[in-house]
């Protein structure tokens, strides 16, 4: 398994360790604060790649609220 994907394995693991109530919303908020914050260091391939994981994430809450 790739070393980043065991990370986010590792990490939903923990999560539920910690009984997280985090959900979605929670990550996509965060998600976007941290890009605005970020955004003068990011790439434009940088901006792309975490603009795509943001919309995969708000059309699975999407769903998942439906």
């Amino acid at each position: 398994m790739h070393a980043t994907i065991e990370a986010f394995r590792a990490g939903a693991e923990l999560l539920d360790v910690q009984e997280s109530s985090a959900g979605l919303d929670d990550v996509i908020a965060e998600l976007a604060a941290w890009m605005d914050l970020a955004s003068e260091r990011l790439s434009e391939d940088d901006l792309v790649v975490l603009n795509a994981i943001g919309a995969m994430l708000f059309r699975a809450g999407l769903r998942h609220r439906q």
